[in-house]
Parts: C-alpha cells; sequence; structure tokens
C-alpha cells in the first residue's frame, strides 16, 4: 500500500459518511472516493484506486454480494463492512465472504482509526463486543435433528434450550445479556428456520430435540 492509504466510503447518509470523512482524513490517509449505494461500491471497486473500501451498509445479501465483487475486482482491495448488525450470523457470513474489518457502528473515532490500521497492516478486525461472543461459537452451523434443511446456530440451539424450560421474553433475555426486542429478534430468526409460526411449537420441536 503507499505511505498515505486511499479509503473510499459507501454509506447512504450523507452526514453520517461526511462524518467518516472528517474522522478518517490525515496525512496517513485519504478519502478518494464516496458513494451510497451497493451499485457506487461496484463501480469504486472496478475503479481500482482505493486501498479500502469501507461499506457503511445494512447486512443483506447485496451488501456481501457487494464486499465480494470489489474483492475480485481488486484482488489487494481490503473491505470492511460498518453496520448497526451485531448479529453473529451477520458477522460471521461477511467474514466468510473474505472481509477484513467488521466494525459496529457505535465505535469512536480513535477506535475507527485504530481497526483501519490493523487493517493497513493485514490484521483482520472484529469489534470486540462481538467478537467475545464469535469466540464462543463454531462459526459453524449446526443441522438440526429433524429440521430438514434448516441449519441452527449454537446460539440458536441454546436459547432454544431455554425456551423449552419455559423462560419468558424477559427472562431469556436477562440469560443472553441482551435487550428484550433483541431476543424477540432472536425468537423470530428461530421460528422461520425451524418452520413454526409460536413459542408452543417452537417448544415442541426443541424437546424432539431433545434439547429440554
Amino acid at each position: 500500500m503507499p505511505d498515505c492509504v486511499r479509503i473510499a466510503i459507501v454509506d447512504r447518509h450523507p452526514i453520517f459518511r461526511r462524518g467518516l470523512v472528517d474522522t478518517v482524513s490525515s496525512d496517513r490517509m485519504t478519502v478518494v472516493a464516496e458513494g451510497e449505494t451497493v451499485a457506487d461500491a461496484m463501480a469504486i471497486a472496478t475503479a481500482g484506486n482505493v486501498d479500502i473500501l469501507v461499506l457503511g451498509l445494512s447486512i443483506s445479501r447485496g451488501a456481501i454480494d457487494a464486499a465480494k465483487h470489489a474483492m475480485r475486482a481488486q484482488d489487494k482491495l481490503k473491505v470492511v463492512i460498518l453496520t448497526d448488525s451485531d448479529d453473529e450470523t451477520d458477522a460471521v457470513d461477511a467474514i466468510r465472504a473474505g472481509v477484513q474489518g467488521y466494525i459496529l457502528k457505535g465505535v469512536t473515532g480513535p477506535e475507527l482509526l485504530n481497526a483501519l490500521d490493523l487493517i493497513v497492516a493485514d490484521t483482520s478486525y472484529v469489534s470486540p463486543s462481538l467478537a467475545s461472543r464469535l469466540l464462543m461459537t463454531t462459526g459453524k452451523p449446526v443441522m438440526a435433528e429433524g429440521a430438514g434443511e434448516t441449519d441452527l446456530s449454537l446460539r440458536d440451539r441454546w436459547v432454544l434450550r431455554h425456551l423449552a424450560k419455559g423462560l419468558s421474553n424477559e427472562q431469556l433475555a436477562l440469560e443472553l445479556g441482551v435487550t428484550v426486542r433483541t431476543a424477540k429478534y432472536y425468537l423470530s430468526q428461530i421460528f422461520r428456520k425451524l418452520r413454526v409460526r409460536s413459542r408452543v411449537e417452537a417448544m415442541v420441536k426443541a424437546q424432539s430435540m431433545r434439547l429440554h
């Protein structure tokens, strides 16, 4: 990489993007391109004049595809996902796609600069609060017995085990160390994977999987 690292920032919020530009601009880093959409990210990567592409995008198939496309278009390009999603599955998907950084949007300016410095030095970076949770899993999906082709993560199985004990959403949130809203989100994802519509059906499924 050149002495002055060339940064591109893609985020759909102009004010947030402006703040990122101001934060990373220094004698060591310069922002050479900006964009708002996945299409912008792909165009910037294809142009081939950046060292680090920061994608401030919601994690979706489009964002992951953009990251993959960017790295194919420029093999030395480093891609960083800057997101508000602290879901382990999203992080694992991004990491498996080959991104060098997965940073949560609550990061401070100095923390962001430190993360970018590590990435410049060829060290992958994941926000510490998320990394500590990822260390508790294998990062590999677990095939649920009797669930067809549905893949359950270790966290999913942990939640199901506690759900089978009859815990309420509030009790689940307390056990997980998350908000009630996040606990409900986890449950909704599990219901989707198990193809069930209610807590009762999920509890029955958990008991059939001997998770109780």
